[in-house]
């Protein structure tokens, strides 16, 4: 993944106390880092919250960036160690509530933000068992699927956010696609092959 030639300007403009600079770079990876967050998480108000924190982090340890390494890998996995407090946090309350009888409480919070994390999919996966299909997606086919195919990010991008290969992505995008065109065609009313149409067919 390309970075902007002022990344390191900022980071640097950082760590001497200037936040001008600073704030462009905010708003440059804001949308990425939240999205990971989110995916993370599956909690809009947790994902911003920890956002907050990572660029917190990133301008607090500006002085130790390390200009020879690409920015984005540094953030993103700021996210995801600020994204997996979270959640342990998160399992050590339910345990909790679990043992006051509230278990059935926190499973459907659970589902709440399941649904809140894919109801931007803009296809045709209104039935119940399409919806099965898209929930019952490996957690990476899914979060690949959602960036790459309907969020029409790069795919370089998406390996850094979740510090993984790019040829990874593309497998995991590929085979949920493969997935949800197969429950696409088992729905279809008039027996004709369905798949899920994007513009990934390339990657």
């Amino acid at each position: 993944m390309d970075e902007e030639p002022n990344v390191a300007a900022a980071v640097r403009a950082a760590a001497a106390g200037d936040q001008r600079p600073f704030t462009a770079l905010v708003q440059r990876y804001i949308r990425t880092a939240t999205l990971l967050a989110t995916q993370l998480t599956g909690d809009a108000d947790d994902a911003d919250d920890i956002v907050q924190d990572a660029f917190t982090v990133v301008y607090t340890n500006a002085a130790s960036f390390d200009e020879s390494r690409p920015f984005a890998p540094w953030l993103y996995g700021i996210v995801r160690r600020l994204a997996q407090k979270r959640r342990i946090r998160t399992m050590r309350r339910a345990r909790l509530l679990s043992i006051f009888g509230r278990s059935a409480e926190r499973s459907s919070s659970a589902n709440e933000q399941e649904h809140r994390l894919l109801q931007h999919i803009d296809v045709d996966l209104r039935s119940r068992d399409l919806w099965a299909a898209m929930q019952a997606l490996p957690s990476m086919q899914r979060v690949c699927f959602d960036l790459v195919v309907m969020r029409q990010m790069a795919i370089s991008e998406v390996a850094a956010m979740h510090d993984i290969a790019e040829s990874t992505v593309r497998q995991h995008v590929f085979r949920a696609r493969k997935a949800l065109g197969r429950s696409v065609q088992r729905e279809a009313s008039d027996g004709a092959p369905g798949d899920i149409h994007d513009n990934s067919r390339d990657i």
